[in-house]
């Protein structure tokens, strides 16, 4: 297998191979797949059709096959494994690292994963069972079963001797473990220690006792965080005694924040939960219309706060025109403030403690935002409709639409954070459809208490 190569014309190659694949030159195909990288092949599976990627998985050897099936998104993956036996997974699931072949696991149903487990080797199954009993979320969900820990009492050449042994199953050694005669960790050691230490030495005597160590039961996000923060490549995972019990690995990280961010993206949008690469309409269907049907009674909220004050509307007939402005305001002032907010939150950079000063700092924006508008909606007004005493209000009722949306944008993600919900939701429609409602309301009655007082009259 070749390294990876960044300017492949994916789309191309997956042309080629689906004429390829259609007309049964099947020698060809494996000729193309023998020169590229597991995740390039994993691009180009994605774009095939669900009979083409069964017969890609036909023609792959088990140890490359198994490497490209956890380089899919979930739902060409999910097409895949249904597309396969129980004694097809077992084969891929025995040539993976734990936590892939725990993903994949999970994936099945809990009949056929049983059916998997049975299969695999003994010890690979009682991994995969211990990690499928973690949340998947958490760090113990994400964490792997292979990594290097020796003995306090152990010499650096027993170490070294560990280290030769286990070198087939554990791909990317960063540091070795230092555990007690019960399993507690107690320190680690860099590979440079070991390298350059007498070989009689003690590795209670070279090793780092300030390891950072993550508790199985955190959220992925805050592992996220842990890295970043301490810039790691590696980290043991341990149980609420202190026990080491797996590791995580930067790669494993990289899948959390884009599986975070995704995530994100996806709920700001209102679409929920939805895979960017499914196919079945229905499934993006239920995934929508939740949001749909939010907005959708959100905005009959509208209209009956229209028809209430049609009476407003007749009399000044352009305020119609300005309704698409008043609802724009809103719902962009609005989701500006959820959306740096809920990043905020995800990153860790804001705390549910920052909120007054986060609002203060909302408040304060949204005023000169809010002045800005005015100024202009007032001069357009007034040149367009010749009416200085309309544009007045209207700037009113913009600059108050605005500060409340800003506000309202900024603090909902605090109380979803408050109450243990993901503010991620925050920022959907239900922001937008709020401020909508809020500002339509602000525009009218302040427009009708106007009315009252001689404006248009």
């Amino acid at each position: 297998m070749s390294s990876p190569t960044i300017d492949l014309d994916h789309k191309e190659i997956s042309d080629n191979l689906k004429y390829l694949l259609d007309h049964d030159q099947l020698e060809f195909v494996r000729n193309i797949l023998a020169d590229l990288h597991a995740a390039d092949i994993a691009d180009l599976v994605e774009r095939l059709d669900r009979e083409s990627r069964k017969k890609i998985f036909t023609l792959l050897p088990s140890e490359i096959a198994s490497e490209v099936l956890a380089e899919l998104e979930d739902a060409p993956k999910e097409e895949v494994l249904e597309g396969m036996d129980s004694a097809q997974i077992a084969e891929l699931v025995n040539e993976m690292d734990s936590d892939d072949a725990t993903d994949v696991v999970s994936e099945l149903s809990v009949e056929k994963a049983t059916e998997v487990l049975s299969q695999v080797e003994p010890e690979s199954s009682e991994e995969i069972q211990e990690l499928l009993a973690y949340a998947e979320d958490t760090a113990g969900g994400i964490m792997a079963k292979e990594y290097i820990a020796v003995n306090a009492d152990s010499t650096v050449q027993e170490a070294i001797e560990m280290l030769r042994k286990q070198r087939e199953e554990v791909e990317e050694i960063y540091q070795i473990y230092v555990v007690d005669d019960f399993g507690t960790l107690v320190g680690a050691v860099s590979l440079k220690e070991l390298i350059l230490a007498d070989p009689q030495t003690y590795i209670r005597e070279i090793m780092d006792e300030e390891i950072i160590a993550i508790d199985y039961n955190i959220d992925q996000e805050e592992v996220a965080h842990i890295f970043e923060k301490y810039n790691l490549v590696s980290a043991p995972v341990v149980d609420h005694r202190h026990k080491l019990i797996g590791r995580i690995t930067i790669d494993d990280v990289v899948d959390v924040i884009n599986e975070e961010t995704d995530e994100d993206i996806a709920r700001i949008a209102g679409v929920g939960e939805e895979e960017i690469l499914e196919e079945s309409a229905l499934k993006i269907a239920q995934a929508r219309l939740p949001w749909l049907i939010i907005s959708f009674f959100g905005e009959i909220i509208s209209a009956f706060i229209m028809d209430f004050y049609s009476l407003t509307l007749g009399q000044i007939l352009a305020s119609a025109f300005f309704i698409p402005i008043v609802m724009a305001m809103g719902g962009s002032s609005g989701q500006q403030s959820a959306v740096i907010v809920v990043r905020g939150l995800a990153t860790g950079e804001i705390s549910i403690k920052d909120i007054r000063r986060r609002l203060l700092r909302e408040i304060r924006t949204s005023i000169i935002n809010g002045i800005v508008i005015a100024i202009l909606i007032l001069t357009v007004v007034t040149f367009w409709q010749n009416d200085v005493q309309f544009g007045a209000v209207l700037a009113i009722s913009l600059l108050v639409i605005i500060l409340n949306a800003s506000i309202f944008g900024a603090i909902i993600p605090f109380l979803f954070k408050k109450i243990n919900v993901d503010p991620a939701l925050a920022t959907g429609p239900f922001v937008a459809t709020f401020n909508d409602v809020i500002g339509l309301l602000i525009y009218f009655s302040l427009l009708t208490f106007a009315l009252k007082h001689g404006v248009g009259g």
